[in-house]
C-alpha cells in the first residue's frame, strides 16, 4: 500500500529581536521625566558652582597679581586675604549672597549622589512590578533580560558620566583653596566630591536602589530603604573604612608637615618600647610640671625627648590620595556590578 505524502507545512520565520536602539528609545520615553528632573537638579548645582567659582578665581587671581604669594604690601595683602577667604569662610566667617560659603557647599554636595541614585534607580523597574505592566512589557519580543539591561546599563552610564562632570566642575571651583594652601584633598567634605569618588557613589546608589526596587516591588519603599542604606554605608566609610583602605605611613618626632597630609592618630612608646596613649603621655607631662603647665605640642615633644619617650604619628601622605581614591572607587564599582547582576537574576527568576 502506498500513501500520498503530506505536503510540508509552511513554517513561520522566527521573529526578529527588538533592536537595542528601540529598547533605548523606550527607556527614554518611559523615564524622560525622571531624567529631566535629574538634569535640572544637576544643572542648577552646576550653574551655582560656575558663577560662584568665577568669583573665587577672580579673588585668588587678584591676590596672586598683588604678589601676596611671595611678599607684598601688608595692608593690601590683608584686604585681599579677607576678600578671598570670605568665600572660603568658616562656621563663623562671612558668607555669600546665597547664604552659602565655600566650606558648606562640599558638605551639601555629599548628599547629591545618594539622592540622585535613589530617586532615579528605585522607580526604574519597581514601578512596572508594582503596577503589573511588566506582564505586558515582557511579552513584546524584547525579553525580560534584554529589557532590564537596556534600562539599567544606559542609565547607569549616563548618571555616572553626569556625576563625574559635576565632580570635575567642583574640582575647578575649589582649586584656588588648594593653591592657597588652606587645605588638602583628604577632609571628608572634599574627598567624596573629588576624583572618582563622587561618580562611584552615584553609581552605587543607583544600582542599589534599582536592586531594592526589584526586591521590594515598591518604588517608594525602595527609595526610602536605599536612602537609609546608602547614607549609613557612606558614613561608615568616611568614619571607619576609608583610613584602612591603604596602609598608612608612620613617622616619629613632631609629626608630618604640610597641609596635604591626613593625620590618623599619634601615640608614644616609653623607654622600654611599650606603647603609651597620647592621653597618658599628656598626664605624665602635666604631673612632671606640677599639674599646672599648659600642654603644647612643642613642650610635649621636648619633654618626651628628655625622658626617652618616642612620639609616633600615623598618617596618609598627600601622595597616597589618588591610590585611596581609586581603591574606594574600585570597590564601589565592583559592588555596583554585583548589584546589576543580582537585579537581572531576580528578574529572570520572577514568574511572569
Amino acid at each position: 500500500m502506498t500513501a500520498a505524502a503530506v505536503p510540508a507545512r509552511h513554517q513561520r520565520p522566527a521573529a526578529r529581536a527588538v533592536p537595542w536602539t528601540r529598547l533605548a528609545w523606550v527607556t527614554w520615553r518611559q523615564h524622560r521625566a525622571a531624567l529631566a528632573g535629574a538634569a535640572a537638579f544637576l544643572g542648577a548645582i552646576a550653574v551655582y558652582l560656575a558663577i560662584t567659582g568665577h568669583h573665587i578665581h577672580q579673588a585668588y587671581d587678584a591676590w596672586v597679581a598683588a604678589g601676596c604669594a611671595q611678599a607684598g604690601t601688608a595692608s593690601t595683602c590683608q584686604s585681599l586675604n579677607q576678600a578671598f577667604l570670605s568665600f572660603y569662610g568658616t562656621t563663623s566667617g562671612p558668607v555669600g549672597a546665597s547664604g552659602l560659603n565655600a566650606q558648606s557647599v562640599p558638605f551639601l554636595l555629599l548628599a547629591v549622589p545618594v539622592l540622585l541614585g535613589a530617586f532615579t534607580g528605585a522607580p526604574l523597574l519597581a514601578r512596572e512590578l508594582e503596577s503589573g505592566t511588566f506582564r505586558f512589557a515582557w511579552t513584546q519580543g524584547a525579553g525580560r533580560l534584554r529589557l532590564a539591561a537596556a534600562r539599567l546599563i544606559p542609565l547607569a552610564v549616563l548618571l555616572t558620566a553626569a556625576a563625574y562632570g559635576l565632580s570635575a566642575l567642583f574640582s575647578w571651583y575649589f582649586t584656588p583653596f588648594f593653591q592657597f594652601r588652606n587645605t588638602g584633598g583628604y577632609p571628608m567634605q572634599l574627598f567624596g566630591n573629588l576624583g572618582v569618588d563622587f561618580a562611584a557613589w552615584a553609581l552605587f546608589s543607583f544600582t542599589l536602589a534599582a536592586f531594592l526596587g526589584v526586591l521590594l516591588r515598591r518604588a517608594v519603599a525602595a527609595t526610602a530603604v536605599s536612602l537609609a542604606v546608602t547614607t549609613v554605608l557612606d558614613v561608615v566609610t568616611i568614619m571607619v573604612l576609608r583610613q584602612h583602605l591603604v596602609t598608612p605611613a608612620t613617622v616619629t618626632g613632631a609629626g608630618p608637615t604640610g597641609t596635604g597630609n591626613w593625620v590618623l592618630g599619634n601615640w608614644f612608646t616609653n623607654p622600654s618600647g611599650a606603647q603609651v596613649s597620647a592621653s597618658t603621655a599628656d598626664n605624665l607631662y602635666a604631673q612632671s610640671q606640677g599639674g599646672h603647665a599648659m600642654i603644647t605640642p612643642q613642650a610635649l615633644t621636648t619633654w618626651a625627648a628628655q625622658n626617652h619617650y618616642t612620639q609616633w604619628w600615623s598618617y596618609q601622605p598627600a601622595t597616597h590620595w589618588w591610590q585611596l581614591q581609586l581603591t574606594e572607587g574600585a570597590w564601589l564599582l565592583v559592588a555596583s556590578l554585583l548589584l546589576i547582576t543580582a537585579t537581572i537574576l531576580l528578574i529572570r527568576r520572577r514568574p511572569a
